[in-house]
């Protein structure tokens, strides 16, 4: 478990750019999976919208640098962070030990508890037993993959797996599914979005968090981000970001509201130890 620090705010008119100066980019270039409801969206406007949208735009006036967004599958983001291609994942990514052997990760911004999409028509999913036989979808090679695929001999699952989250969905819309997995947050807005789906009442709560992603090699970046990060939380706007998106207030104690000291997930490999200071516009 991370241990929250105490959020020290200084009266500072400099932005966390000002940190690092000489080794800010012009432009920070982060991957998104847009489809992913409610994170990352295409706006009837077509630009994007959603949870990880806003918090860009936050975290761009922190640091005083543009973070342009781009498009990516899911199953495409860790290689091509990995590969170069962009600086950061701007998903939600569920913070483990595995990834970060081959990633960095900043501190965690939410809550990573999931459940199932369904169908309005069909009946709710209380537990696994009612995926018996049952055919459920899920983006390829992520962490509901991983957890489905664990469960799928024990309960005769079907696993479809998808390259985008909003395939899975349109998936248990015609049918071809009778579940996707996804963060509780997403089956819920996706609900409220569109009557043909319901959030099921069943949900799995690992006591894991989210956390955006980056190069091994750029550490700078990941910790100007991780302190512009405590910054919004400090202020409170994470978890608005969170509410206005999903309807639904963060629990108590959320990783939404929640500094961690140092930088990065405490306890895992990549992890900075160290108390900072926050310097927050």
């Amino acid at each position: 478990m991370k241990t929250p620090s105490p959020l020290r705010l200084t009266l500072c008119a400099l932005g966390v750019a000002a940190l690092s100066a000489g080794t800010a980019q012009a432009e920070i270039v982060a991957a998104a999976d847009v489809g992913y409801a409610p994170f990352a969206m295409v706006a009837p406007d077509g630009s994007y919208e959603g949870i990880d949208i806003d918090i860009a735009k936050a975290l761009s006036e922190q640091l005083g640098e543009e973070i342009k967004v781009i498009d990516q599958p899911w199953s495409a983001t860790i290689p091509g962070l990995m590969a170069g291609k962009f600086d950061m994942i701007l998903a939600p990514a569920t913070i483990t030990e595995e990834r970060a052997q081959s990633i960095l990760f900043a501190e965690g911004y939410g809550d990573a508890t999931f459940g199932l999409l369904l169908n309005a028509r069909n009946d709710d999913v209380s537990s696994l037993e009612d995926l018996r036989g049952k055919t459920v979808a899920t983006n390829k090679g992520n962490l509901f993959d991983r957890w489905i695929s664990g469960e799928a001999e024990q309960y005769d699952i079907t696993v479809a797996r998808f390259d985008k989250h909003s395939d899975s969905a349109q998936a248990v819309a015609t049918g071809q599914a009778d579940a996707a997995v996804m963060y509780s947050a997403s089956a819920g807005q996706l609900s409220k979005e569109q009557p043909i789906f319901k959030p099921s009442s069943f949900y799995v709560d690992k006591q894991q968090y989210f956390g955006y992603a980056f190069n091994k090699d750029d550490a700078e970046l990941r910790n100007r981000v991780d302190a512009a990060l405590e910054c919004l939380k400090s202020k409170g706007e994470i978890a608005k970001i969170f509410e206005k998106w999903t309807g639904i207030a963060p629990i108590e104690n959320s990783m939404t509201g929640t500094a961690v000291a140092g930088y990065g997930p405490e306890g895992l490999t990549g992890y900075e130890a160290g108390d900072h200071e926050m310097a927050c516009k």
